[in-house]
């Protein structure tokens, strides 16, 4: 066997055994961060709270009941909770964690796992569309405009990171942070980091721009798509709206914050990655829910200003990133 051959065999093991990994571990976590923000949200309101095994208990109990489907449902509202999930597991190996490598390294940059995001609010839309209730149209349309406002800011943020790490692979941008040190964290850098903060509560839907908690017909955007899903399907789509956050928080760890990041194939250091990593979405998660807990929402046309003023604080980053040196 020839050398060259030794080394591919050598990086397919490592890809697959870092996929594993990753996904094990989002998989497993996903539930786990979501109560955590549950029970920081019930002690900001002197509550109790449910346990940190609740989001498993349910998923488990959906998962055993069989979808009921209105006379309307089609194959969309069959077929799509699966291309929800599974273009957010994709998502998930296009990401770096543990290391400053994606998981299925070469196969897709930034552009991708927006894509991916993408493809599955279309699928999930949808997917509420199809049931035929007038409730499902209303958080589906409402869901795709915020997402057209969101978008924008989303791609101007991770613009400005991949312009100074001169690639648009997310784990080229994470190992040059790793290596910049301090140095990562000046102006530009920062804007872009408040900009997609800012995507991120509006692409898990928290305060301000929606309650994840409501079915309020009036006020509700996300649960008013997941308002006829049952069983089986309301399981799968919940699950994917937990992992959607936990990708969006690997992301904003790998690009704003990859400090912490295995530079090297290393038992040691990959688990003091993971370590890093889960205590970075941890941070994420306690501070949604603090927002969740500390603000009003937004009323719904009050929502383009917040967007807007994420965009434009990506657009300043970018600006500053390409003409300053």
């Amino acid at each position: 066997m020839s050398f060259a051959t030794t080394a591919t065999l050598n990086a397919f093991a490592t890809s697959v055994v870092l996929a594993v990994l990753q996904l094990v571990t989002f998989v497993v976590f996903a539930p786990f961060l979501a109560a955590t923000m549950r029970r920081t949200k019930a002690l900001l309101q002197s509550r109790r709270g449910p346990g940190l095994l609740q989001p498993y208990r349910d998923l488990i109990k959906w998962w055993g009941k069989l979808p009921l489907e209105s006379n309307a449902s089609g194959p969309v509202s069959r077929y799509a909770p699966a291309v929800v999930l599974g273009a957010f597991l994709t998502a998930a190996l296009l990401v770096p964690f543990a290391t400053s490598r994606a998981p299925l390294i070469g196969w897709g940059d930034m552009l991708v796992v927006v894509g991916l995001f993408a493809a599955a609010r279309f699928a999930l839309a949808l997917a509420a569309l199809d049931a035929g209730s007038a409730f499902g149209g209303m958080g589906s349309s409402r869901d795709v405009a915020i997402s057209a406002l969101a978008e924008p800011g989303l791609v101007l943020a991770l613009a400005g990171a991949a312009i100074a790490a001169n690639s648009s692979d997310l784990g080229v941008i994470s190992a040059f942070g790793v290596s910049q040190g301090a140095g990562l964290l000046g102006p530009a850098h920062i804007l872009a980091g408040a900009a997609f903060a800012l995507i991120v509560v509006a692409e898990t839907g928290h305060y301000p721009v929606d309650n994840p908690d409501t079915h309020l017909e009036l006020t509700m955007v996300h649960e008013g798509m997941l308002i006829e899903a049952s069983g089986r399907s309301l399981a799968t789509l919940i699950f994917a709206s937990e992992l959607k956050l936990v990708v969006l928080a690997a992301v904003f760890a790998a690009v704003f914050f990859p400090f912490g990041s295995a530079t090297e194939i290393a038992a040691g250091p990959i688990a003091f990655g993971l370590l890093a990593g889960l205590g970075k979405m941890l941070v994420v998660g306690q501070a949604l829910a603090l927002l969740d807990g500390s603000i009003a929402k937004f009323k719904l046309l009050r929502v383009p200003d917040l967007l807007g003023l994420a965009s434009l604080l990506a657009l300043t980053g970018l600006a500053m990133q390409m003409l300053l040196p």
